[in-house]
């Protein structure tokens, strides 16, 4: 089953910083507000992927105040999401860069040294950041996807791939 929201937003409204030049609100808190609208839409269910293109990653990653050496967002791979293929690009790479995969969902609560937890039981793991350059500018789209209608084993989490080399980011 696949469950998907398309939202809007107007790039030209944030400054280089990721700040909504109206009020100084940060476009992860905006996404944060997206993700609310997802669940209240479908109460079951929480958005676990994020689709967006390189400009709204780019305003994502600055929003969170990211070093620059940080890249949000898994390229797809002749459109599919292909998370040990992105790995073995990341690490062949000679540059510097780390990819960010996820980042803390909205609905995670924090444990007692302000890390997020995932809640296995009620479906609420980090949002996984896709890049499709496909979608335009001041577009993104939210989903759940659940592993029935998927051709992956398992797309909940990567298959393959050495835990501690998995990058997480804490939304701050």
């Amino acid at each position: 089953m696949e469950i998907k929201e398309t939202y809007y937003f107007s790039p030209c409204d944030f400054d280089r910083n990721g700040k909504k030049l109206s009020n100084g609100t940060p476009f992860k808190e905006i996404l944060k507000e997206f993700e609310h609208d997802f669940h209240s839409r479908h109460s079951n269910y929480y958005a676990l992927y994020l689709f967006a293109n390189h400009s709204t990653m780019l305003l994502l990653s600055r929003s969170c105040n990211a070093k620059k050496n940080l890249i949000y967002g898994m390229e797809l791979i002749e459109d599919e999401f292909d998370p040990n293929t992105n790995h073995h690009i990341e690490k062949a790479s000679n540059k510097k860069n780390i990819i960010v995969y996820g980042i803390d969902s909205a609905f995670m609560p924090l444990d007692e040294n302000g890390i997020p937890r995932i809640v296995e039981e009620k479906m609420i793991f980090p949002l996984t950041l896709l890049i499709d350059n496909n979608i335009r500018d001041g577009v993104l789209h939210l989903k759940y996807l659940d592993d029935e209608d998927s051709d992956e084993e398992n797309i909940n989490a990567p298959i393959n791939i050495d835990e501690n080399n998995l990058k997480f980011i804490k939304w701050r």
